[in-house]
């Protein structure tokens, strides 16, 4: 039994933990990010969980030294992940069972892990969290889709990946609908969720728009900050408006930056880009080769995007696929 169900807040995070938490009865569901992942498992005293949190290049060492001092405490863990693994990643040293793809959302591998576990309706929820994390076209969710009106599930998932972006930080809210996910309930059965969920897609259809007022371009990156939306889609349309080949939404918090980061770039990586550039400004950063997302101190951005800019200009001719 996992004690400690340990997930990211975004909507494949939200889905993995809500499969788990109907797989693995008594758990509780926590949430954290790469960033704060070594912290947070100190307070781990249990069998754990975790999942759609991407192992840290900066803090490798921490996370596995607390990983280490779990497993020497006689607790058992395991870590299902889709993000790229740090370099030099020692797989045979690290303490928990690991479950790894780059081709899976966190959804799917965490239901197929505990397939015989679940009702067929805990299937939707990894269709969902695919759907979210664009990786829906995979053996196993084409699978899982013959069994369902495709195009109800993309309407749950709208609904779904709609409300999670009304929400924002609200963690107790968020635990609570892996709670509510974890029962086999629809998203559209649940009216507060719904009317939420119509008001941020309004919201968003506005937003859009006004992007084209709040977007700053330099030389192929082009960004907003504090625009009071969902960083991702920020990020999505900040490139989108403009045609630069990078796009970052950030929000300024306690003198840091954080941000997300798009491309449809088949050949800018930057997860790469991320890890080897941030830790020279003292942040963070990393995620998917074209969806990633970093932290950098408030008075390093300028110095960070005219990096980024560059690092993105000095890549390969490219070619571009939108989706």
């Amino acid at each position: 039994m996992a004690k400690w169900i340990i997930t990211h807040g975004d909507t494949d995070g939200i889905c993995s933990g809500a499969i788990a938490l109907s797989a693995l009865k008594g758990g509780r569901v926590f949430f954290s990010h790469p960033s704060g992942l070594a912290e947070d498992l100190q307070q781990v005293d249990g069998d754990y969980f975790i999942c759609d949190i991407a192992i840290p290049q900066q803090s490798l060492d921490e996370v596995v030294r607390e990983l280490q001092r779990i497993r020497v405490a006689g607790y058992k863990g395991t870590y299902i992940d889709h993000h790229p693994l740090p370099k030099g990643f020692d797989e045979g040293g690290f303490p928990p069972k690991l479950i790894h793809s780059l081709a899976s959302c966190g959804a799917e591998l965490t239901y197929t892990s505990f397939e015989d576990m679940l009702g067929r309706d805990l299937g939707r929820v990894a269709i969902y969290g695919a759907i979210g994390d664009y990786l829906d076209t995979t053996y196993d969710i084409v699978r899982l889709q013959t069994g369902w009106d495709k195009r109800g599930l993309f309407l749950e998932a709208g609904l779904l990946i709609e409300y999670i972006d009304s929400i924002g930080r609200n963690h107790e809210l968020k635990r609570q609908l892996c709670q509510f996910l974890a029962s086999g309930k629809l998203p559209s059965s649940d009216e507060v969720l719904v009317n939420k969920a119509i008001s941020e897609a309004i919201k968003d259809e506005w937003m859009r728009k006004r992007v084209r007022e709040l977007v700053k371009v330099e030389g192929s990156v082009a960004y907003i900050l504090d625009a009071d939306w969902s960083l991702s889609k920020g990020a999505i349309y900040a490139r989108a408006e403009t045609g630069a080949k990078v796009g970052i939404a950030g929000e300024a918090r306690k003198g840091v930056v954080e941000m997300s980061l798009r491309t449809p770039s088949e050949t800018i990586d930057l997860n790469e880009i991320l890890n080897r550039l941030a830790p020279t400004l003292g942040g963070s950063g990393g995620g998917h080769a074209k969806a990633a997302g970093a932290r950098i101190p408030s008075d390093r951005l300028p110095q960070f995007i005219t990096e980024l800019n560059r690092a993105v200009e000095t890549s390969s001719t490219e070619t571009t696929m939108e989706y």
